[in-house]
């Protein structure tokens, strides 16, 4: 008789559907001469620490939209998500955007279904404002790497990024 309930119970278990798991590995170069599928990648709008006039000096969601631009070029294999993709699948969750600020980056970025996310904030460090990017794979949640733009003004900012996006995207060794 109670095996009966045990049977009945491991049925549901096995019934149940796990969530999708990002499988892609981290490649080790994002060329377009790479025959292996890259993997989804989410940019995540960026957290804007500025304050007053510097705050609306720059514009996070220039930057952020800036970022998936270059990551779409450094590394062409890759399907970089749009911010409206992003807005789309996590309402179907019942979230927004907004809600995401100061979870983990890796939740979201499982719960967007992506293999790795970009997050960053922008901020200002004495005379010099700052972009902090950081590229999390999601399957382990590990930090693969961390990069940084720089710059004495918004436009010094924005030429500093494209290198940040290199070296944020150049292969692990």
């Amino acid at each position: 008789m109670r095996l009966v309930p045990l049977l009945l119970l491991s049925a549901c278990v096995s019934a149940v559907q796990a969530p999708a798991v990002p499988t892609a590995r981290f490649p080790h170069a994002w060329d377009q001469g790479s025959r292996r599928e890259a993997g989804l990648i989410a940019v995540l709008d960026f957290h804007n620490k500025l304050k007053g006039a510097d705050a609306d000096a720059l514009d996070a969601v220039y930057f952020t939209n800036a970022v998936r631009a270059g990551v779409k070029r450094k590394a062409p294999s890759l399907k970089v998500m749009t911010r409206e993709n992003v807005i789309v699948l996590l309402e179907s969750q019942g979230k927004r955007i907004e809600d995401c600020e100061g979870e983990c980056e890796v939740d979201t970025g499982r719960r967007l279904g992506a293999d790795y996310v970009v997050s960053g904030e922008l901020l200002r460090i004495g005379a010099s404002f700052k972009l902090d990017l950081w590229l999390h794979e999601t399957r382990e949640g590990q930090l693969l790497r961390g990069a940084a733009a720089s710059g004495h003004t918004a436009d010094e900012l924005d030429a500093s990024a494209a290198e940040a996006i290199g070296e944020l995207l150049a292969p692990l060794r």
